[in-house]
Parts: structure tokens; C-alpha cells; sequence
């Protein structure tokens, strides 16, 4: 708890109780204006009547009135300040007022009707209500419990540390939620900060960005396009276009078309008609679930990606790490490249295709009936595994750009392995291993071998 000094009606001195850091900034460089004022001696500070009865200004002088009882107060037109001194309820009505007013009240929770003027609204604590005009306001308020109405103007709105129900209005506003909040975002675009934890935000039809610095906190949008970062446990839903930078163990689900970058232990399912754009962190995990949609998936050094697709067709993309593009339990055909690391893919039981990289990759095929191993003349001396070849009658072994002959040079090249297994060597130094066939069996399978 924090204490602001004031200059009031006749130079009396007014204490306002603040219970919150964010709001006592405020209340701070409010009592500096007003006290700067009063020492420059153009301060005509009046008590105000609850009609709104109060002093004329004179010319030249700015105007604070003064509140020291509990009531309802219009707030007369021209007055720059308002102070109310007593923590006590008070209801205050901007509706006469066209210029800025700035209001500093204490703990007693205080109401707020808004004019076209704006202003600051500054409550040091209590259960506050403020009802946004036409005006552009900056409001904060303390530890209490409050309901914040934003109008059509553009508003600056922090919320105190407890809980709060906030309403953007038309305007282009900005929200710091530090508490347990409960935030509607209006028809404006809006830009939301949280730090504090399971603080629900939704949005209508206006863009948004979210920054999300806080624990366990949930994101609805609507059907405009949202850019957000994640925090730690989020669950954020998505019905438009949105950028995604992940968190901490956060849940995302989309319906547009979506980028998400990866972040940790980060869970996303696309789950409508747009498609999905997925960048892995470096050495995170993540669950990737395309839906019946095209996804595309990047991996990165160290991941450990699991892809779930249904019936959209999808592309699992290695990067220059080693990283792990797990396909396996999708049922859409999948494309899965490997990069220059040591890669492990596998496809899941539909027709997919798996393309080998520069580096010593792993390629399982799964249960897929007619999967292809493609391979590329330009990705010079890999070093290439494949476990399950063989497995099904339509898997094929392609060879891309070495020329027609390719494919029986390649198997004539066959010898067996110590584990069981055989291996073949292409004309570019590439070593492609077969874990399940030995050299007789993998010759049989000739026919499933082509080149071009």
C-alpha cells in the first residue's frame, strides 16, 4: 500500500491510498501534474457539490475539483482534475465534460461514466466499474475486483491484480491483465498483455495480438486474423488467419490458415478448411495433428516431432539437425523429406513417400500399402536405412535423376549385412541399407525398384 500526496482546495494536502504498482505510477505522475500546477499558482482547486456545482475557473488557471464525501458526482465541463480524497464509494459522470479529465481516486471503488473528452481513471483499489464515451482513456485500476467497459474511443486499460472483467469496445485498444480476468474483445483491433494466470480472452470481429507472459491462461478469436504469443499452459483457439509463436506446453487449435512457431512441448490440431504451417524449435517436442487438411511441418535440430494427419495430404520436412518426424499413426499420405543429420521418419498407413536426405537417415515406411523411398542423384554419399521394405507389395524404391539403369546397377551391388539385413551402393556413393530383406530377398523385389 502506497500513499500520493495532492494539493486541493485551498491548498489543503490530500492523501489517496494506492494498492497497486502499475496504478501508483500513474497516480504518481498524477500528483506531480497537479502539484507542479499548484506551485506554479494556477491551480484553481474547488470542492465539488454532488450536482456538479463547483467554482468557475478563472481565465488561465486549470480546474480540479475535489470530492471528500460518498455520492454521485457530475463532473462539470473544463475541469482538468478530478481527486477524490475519501476512500469512499463515489459515482462519477463525465457526460458534460468535452476536454480531458483525468480522475485519481483511492480504495473506496469508484464508478466511472465516460465523456467525449477521455482522460486517465486512476483507482487505487477496490471493486471499480468504469463505462468507456467517446473519448480515448487511460484507465488502471488496484487490487480490487473491477469491470472495465471500453467505448468507441482508443483505451489504454490495466487491470489490477485480482479479478477482472474487461470489455474493449470500437476503438483500437490496449489490455495489461496482470490478474485472473475474464477479457471480451470488441469490434476495434486490440492488443492484449497478460502476466498473470487463467485469464480467459475473446475476440469478435476485430484483429488481434496477444502477448501472453502468463500461466494457464485461454484464447478464443473470432473471424479476424490474431498474432500471438504463447506463455506457459495456454490453450488457444483460433476460428481466423493467425501467427502463432508457442510457449510453454500450450494447446492450439485452428480452423483458418494457421502458422505456428514451435515452442516447447507444444500441441496443435488443425481442425477446419485453412491450412497449417508448423516451424519446430530446435531440440523441443511437439504433436502436430493436420486434420483433413494440407499441413506442412518443418522440423529443427533436435526435435522430436509426431504428426497425426487424416485425410489431408501433408509434407514432413528434416532440417540440418538431427531430428525425428514421426508420422506414424496418420492416415493421410504423408511426404517426408530427410535433411543433412541423423533423421528418423516414418510414415503412418496411408501412401506415403519418403524422400532421403544428405545425412544417415532412418525411413520407415509404416503401414501404408504402396509407400516410395525416393532417392536423389544430387544428395551425394548419404548414408540411408530402411526398416520395412518389402512389407507390402506397392512399396517402391525410386531413384531419381541417375538414368534408366540405375536401378539394376544398384541391386547388383547387393550384399548382405551382419544383422540380417542388405545394402546396396548407387552410382552417386549413396549406401542405402534394407534391415528386413537380405540380398537374395531384396533381388526378388527387383520390379519394385525404378530409375530414371
Amino acid at each position: 500500500m502506497a500513499v500520493v500526496t495532492v494539493v486541493g482546495a485551498s491548498g489543503a494536502l490530500l492523501s489517496v491510498t494506492i494498492n497497486d504498482d502499475a496504478a501508483y505510477s500513474l497516480a504518481q505522475f498524477y500528483a506531480a501534474s497537479v502539484n507542479d500546477i499548484a506551485f506554479s499558482g494556477v491551480l484553481a482547486a474547488s470542492d465539488l457539490a454532488p450536482d456538479g456545482t463547483a467554482a468557475a475557473i478563472p481565465n488561465g488557471e486549470i480546474g480540479e475539483a475535489v470530492i471528500m464525501a460518498p455520492g454521485s458526482y457530475d463532473v462539470p465541463n473544463g475541469y482538468s482534475y478530478v481527486t477524490v480524497a475519501a476512500n469512499v464509494p463515489v459515482t462519477l459522470n463525465e457526460g458534460k465534460t468535452v476536454s480531458p479529465t483525468s480522475v485519481l481516486a483511492g480504495t473506496g471503488g469508484t464508478t466511472l461514466y465516460g465523456g467525449i473528452g477521455g482522460g486517465f481513471f486512476i483507482a487505487g483499489g477496490g471493486n471499480n466499474l468504469f463505462s468507456g464515451g467517446a473519448g480515448n482513456y487511460v484507465v488502471a485500476t488496484g487490487d480490487g475486483n473491477s469491470s472495465i467497459y471500453g467505448g468507441i474511443g482508443s483505451d489504454l486499460i490495466q487491470g489490477g491484480v485480482g479479478f477482472n472483467q474487461i470489455f474493449t469496445g470500437a476503438g483500437n485498444d490496449a489490455v495489461y491483465s496482470r490478474g485472473t480476468d475474464l477479457i471480451y474483445l470488441g469490434s476495434g483491433n486490440s492488443a492484449v498483455y497478460l502476466t498473470g494466470s487463467h485469464s480467459i480472452v475473446s475476440s469478435s470481429v476485430g484483429a488481434s495480438a496477444i502477448y501472453d507472459g502468463g500461466n494457464y491462461d485461454s484464447f478464443a478469436s473470432g473471424p479476424a486474423s490474431t498474432v500471438l504469443v504463447g506463455g506457459n499452459s495456454g490453450s488457444y483457439s483460433f476460428s481466423g488467419n493467425a501467427t502463432v509463436s508457442g510457449g510453454s506446453n500450450d494447446t492450439i487449435t485452428a480452423a483458418a490458415n494457421t502458422t505456428v512457431f514451435g515452442g516447447v512441448n507444444t500441441t496443435v490440431f488443425q481442425n477446419g478448411t485453412g491450412a497449417l504451417a508448423f516451424i519446430a524449435t530446435a531440440g523441443e517436442s511437439a504433436t502436430v495433428g493436420g486434420g483433413n487438411r494440407s499441413a506442412s511441418v518443418y522440423g529443427a535440430d533436435g526435435a522430436n516431432i509426431t504428426y497425426l494427419g487424416a485425410s489431408g495430404a501433408s509434407t514432413l520436412v528434416a532440417q540440418s539437425g538431427n531430428e525425428t518426424l514421426n508420422g506414424g499413426l496418420s492416415t493421410g499420405a504423408v511426404d517426408l523429406f530427410a535433411g543433412s543429420g541423423n533423421d528418423s521418419l516414418a510414415g503412418g498407413s496411408g501412401a506415403d513417400m519418403l524422400v532421403g536426405g544428405t545425412g544417415a537417415s532412418t525411413l520407415t515406411g509404416g503401414a501404408g500399402s504402396a509407400n516410395t523411398f525416393m532417392f536423389l542423384s544430387s544428395n551425394v554419399g548419404a548414408n540411408i536405412t530402411i526398416t520395412d521394405f518389402g512389407s507390402a507389395a506397392g512399396n517402391l524404391v525410386n531413384l531419381f535423376g541417375f538414368g534408366a539403369n540405375e536401378a539394376q546397377t544398384a541391386l547388383a551391388t547387393a550384399v548382405n549385412t551382419s544383422t540380417g539385413g542388405s545394402s546396396i551402393t548407387l552410382s552417386n556413393n549413396t549406401t542405402i541399407t534394407f534391415t528386413s530383406l537380405d540380398a537374395d530377398q531384396l533381388k526378388a523385389h527387383g520390379t519394385q525398384f525404378i530409375s530414371s
